[in-house]
């Protein structure tokens, strides 16, 4: 008698093992693809604030964006160029151009480079001497330059599960800095 009750108690917890495994195994891949997205999130902001403070800070523009595509890998790396796009954005005010009575000025896109081929456009602006649209910058007082970090990337789900599908599939991270005086 006692026998057969153990037998029973095993089957019984079989069962209910394979039933709840697969969830416990959905779930346990879930919180893994949460983790890769922070993970991969996270070393965008920090690329971009890296790089957007050494070009601010006077570094060659294409030394910095080479320092943190170097430095974000494997996130961000020349052998997935089509998964990814830098853009740097030098801004300047509008030379030419007065400002206007309340101190707003026009300012414009001085140099503009990109690393990746990832088919995004910068949100900023394109193309060197077209004015910008970041917001307020009507607001901003004379003689200000801006440098811009945009990054674009396509986030792929490591594991193919409901939480990684249900991600966005492209992150952007926009960081700016400014030197104030006219300085560059």
């Amino acid at each position: 008698m006692i026998l057969k009750h153990m037998q029973s108690n095993k089957g019984q917890t079989l069962t209910e093992l394979t039933l709840i495994f697969p969830l416990v195994l959905f779930l346990a891949y879930g919180a893994i693809e949460v983790g890769s997205v922070i993970s991969t999130y996270l070393a965008l902001t920090q690329a971009s604030l890296k790089a957007v403070n050494l070009a601010s800070r006077g570094t060659d523009a294409n030394l910095a964006l080479d320092a943190i595509i170097a430095g974000a890998a494997p996130t961000i790396s020349d052998s997935n160029p089509g998964q990814w796009k830098i853009i740097y954005t030098k801004i300047v005010q509008t030379s030419g151009v007065p400002c206007s009575p309340g101190g707003a000025c026009d300012y414009e896109i001085a140099a503009q480079i990109v690393k990746g081929t990832f088919a995004q456009s910068s949100q900023v602006g394109d193309d060197v001497g077209n004015p910008v649209s970041i917001p307020e910058i009507d607001k901003v007082t004379a003689g200000q330059t801006f440098h811009v970090i945009e990054i674009f990337y396509d986030y792929t789900p490591n594991i193919i599960t409901f939480v990684g599908n249900m991600m966005p599939k492209t992150f952007y991270d926009r960081t700016i800095f400014t030197n104030t005086k006219g300085a560059s």
